[in-house]
């Protein structure tokens, strides 16, 4: 997987792509890119999907944990650019309950 970051305003994007993986180098990635930004001090996280070709359960964990983590910091999580795999997957598990989630990327930062 492959992590793509940038700021907006005091919001940090992070573009994937590719597998989102358990156990994989890029779960942990992930995890060390969101452990980054909380040392920098942002807190509020996009994370656009539109590139993620696959994801498993242990995916989903990930991305409940950086939720977590981030709300437990007094930030927040956002999914953007929900591709049909992602919908599937977030729809069958009710997690599309838990994350909110915007079409863009810049509309998701704009919420905050």
């Amino acid at each position: 997987m492959k992590i793509r970051e940038r700021l907006v305003d005091n919001v940090a994007i992070l573009e994937l792509s590719g597998k989102l993986l358990g156990g994989s180098a890029g779960s942990e990635e992930f995890r060390v890119a969101i452990k980054s930004l909380l040392e920098k001090g942002i807190n509020k996280v996009v994370v656009d999907v539109s590139e993620v070709k696959r994801m498993n359960s242990t995916g989903l964990g990930v991305l409940i944990s950086v939720l977590t983590s981030l709300r437990g910091n007094e930030g927040d999580l956002k999914l953007a650019a929900i591709n049909e795999v992602m919908e599937g997957i977030l729809v069958m598990t009710k997690l599309d309950t838990i994350f909110e989630t915007y079409e863009t990327a810049e509309g998701a930062a704009q919420s905050f």
